[in-house]
């Protein structure tokens, strides 16, 4: 296999995830992570394309991780809001 292939197919996977990171698919962007992973964990070439790719990759794996970390906090404000209005009914004897 070129050395080259694996890295950049992990770009591409990368730039999908953050696609359906950006729309809130968090499904897709797990399936993607799972056919992403050991694409990632090949070496890397060191060629100036290689390098490249690898540094989108990684400013691109940063977004999704503040777009999942976003999510998650949004998710638990959420859960944390109802788990509050269920006590408050609870304590009133709604």
């Amino acid at each position: 296999m070129n050395e080259q292939l694996p890295m950049a197919l992990a770009l591409a996977l990368t730039r999908v995830m953050l696609d359906a990171a950006r729309t809130g698919d968090w499904e897709q962007v797990v399936a993607l992570e799972a056919e992403r992973q050991p694409l990632a964990m090949q070496p890397v070439a060191g060629d100036a394309d290689s390098v490249r790719q690898l540094g989108e990759l990684l400013a691109l794996d940063c977004e999704v991780r503040a777009l999942v970390t976003q999510a998650r906090e949004t998710a638990g404000a959420q859960w944390q809001a109802g788990q509050d209005r269920a006590r408050a009914i609870a304590a009133y004897g709604g």
